[in-house]
């Protein structure tokens, strides 16, 4: 796991489910490049290779941490 990651864990909890993810789902908590902190929600198999989805997350899901708002996440997001 990367130091930029790392950065982003506000727990224990959430730093090992992330580590013990295997591939290709690891790793499932992200920055993307727009600065949104997202997290893979589930993945699909098709033609054209392996999908992925993705969420937003404001909180952890553990502790229950504030991680990013709506707010901030809507002002990284162009449409």
């Amino acid at each position: 796991m990367s130091d930029a990651l790392g950065e982003i864990f506000c727990c224990d909890s959430l730093k090992g489910v992330v580590a013990d993810l295997p591939e290709p789902a690891a790793p499932t908590v992200y920055r993307a490049d727009n600065g949104v902190l997202m997290m893979v929600v589930g993945l699909v198999q098709s033609e054209e290779g392996l999908g992925y989805l993705d969420q937003a997350i404001m909180h952890c899901p553990f502790c229950g941490t504030k991680l990013q708002d709506a707010k901030a996440i809507a002002e990284k997001v162009s449409h």
